[in-house]
Formats: C-alpha cells, structure tokens, sequence
C-alpha cells in the first residue's frame, strides 16, 4: 500500500468566495531560508507566511464558529521591486518614504485590518483554489472588523521556542528544513505578547 499522497487525493475544500471581503492579519511566521526556483536555477530566499481571518465569512470548526483565513506567502524583502513591498504599500494606499521604510517593522502589521481580494486559480493537476489577489485598505466610511483569533507572531531565531509549538505540523516540518535549521543558527527566547489593534478607525493609512 503506498504512502504516497498526490494533489488528487487531497480532499477538495469549500472554496471562500472571489471577490473582497473585510479582514485581519492576526498570523505572520517567519520561515526562514526555504528553496525557491529562479531562473531555472535554485536559490534559497528568506520566507514569511502571512494569514488573515475574513471576518465576515464564518464555519464550524471542532463544533465553534469561527472565521475561515487565508494565507500568502512572500520573500521577506522590502526592495522597491519585492512583491511584499508592493502587497504593503497597496494596503497602506500610499508608497513608503525612504525614512518610512528604514525604520519599518513588519511586526507593525499584527491586528491590522485590511480589504483582501480572494481570487481563484486552478493548479497544474486541475483543482481550483483559492488565494489572495491583493490587499488594500478599508474604503473610507466601512467599520474596522475586530479580530477574532489570537496573533501569532514567530521569528526563525526563535528555533521551537516562542510560537512554535503552536503552528500546524506541516507548517513546523517546513521551517525545520530551513537553512537556520539545518545549519543550527537558531536560539528560544523568550516568547513576546502581540496586543491586538482595537481601532475602528478606516481614514489614516493603518501602518
């Protein structure tokens, strides 16, 4: 009996619906150095992993309704021609300045709300998904959504100390094969409490 399991055995999910729906960034992981394709030749590219919570589009999970999230992943770069920078600055609806951007914290970004534009793609093997096509800010006048779910913020020096042990399995066999991984250029310190944003307000640029 094989172990193997391909794209077409994986159960097919509920799709959450294109277009744009109100929400709020309550996860962001750092994962490290990972392997990525460029140019037909492989490199290794520092990673993050960004998730929101749509507020308002709820199902049951283990019997408590709960909010569905949607994650991107991104280079963690904040050069003119990253594509994080231009997710940001799409969110914030103005470009950063030379001075904003030296002294930017992506940690900033926790509990922060947003408009995300869900699209749908279909993959190689024929199985449509769904996965963010932008984020930018809330239109002037449309209320702030609370956060539902607690932050989760985690730095690859943290090793399997902070957040950790908190993240899905798959998500924690993945950073384990990350070159600070691999090469034992992790620490555990001490984990650091996120506060969520509580504002309502949508007419200031949110970071």
């Amino acid at each position: 009996m094989s172990l193997t399991i391909t794209e077409e055995d994986r159960p097919q999910r509920e799709l959450i619906e294109a277009g744009n729906h109100r929400a709020v960034l309550y996860s962001q992981v750092d994962m490290g150095h990972q392997p990525n394709q460029f140019d037909d030749k492989q490199k290794e590219q520092q990673k993050g992993r960004f998730t929101f919570e749509l507020t308002d589009i709820t199902r049951e999970f283990d019997g408590v309704e709960k909010p569905v999230v949607i994650s991107t992943e991104k280079t963690l770069s904040l050069n003119e021609k990253s594509s994080l920078r231009a997710m940001l600055e799409g969110w914030r609806g103005q470009a950063f300045t030379s001075a904003e951007i030296k002294k930017f914290s992506l940690k900033n970004l926790l509990g922060k709300a947003a408009l995300v534009n869900v699209v749908h793609k279909t993959s190689a093997a024929g199985r449509t998904y769904a996965t963010i096509g932008a984020v930018s800010k809330l239109p002037k006048g449309m209320k702030a959504p609370k956060q539902f779910n607690e932050s989760v913020y985690y730095e690859i020096e943290e090793g399997e100390g902070g957040a950790f042990s908190t993240l899905p399995q798959w998500l924690q066999d993945k950073i384990r094969q990350s070159r600070e991984f691999r090469t034992g250029k992790v620490k555990t310190p001490a984990p650091v409490a996120v506060a969520n944003d509580e504002s309502d307000e949508t007419d200031s640029v949110p970071f």
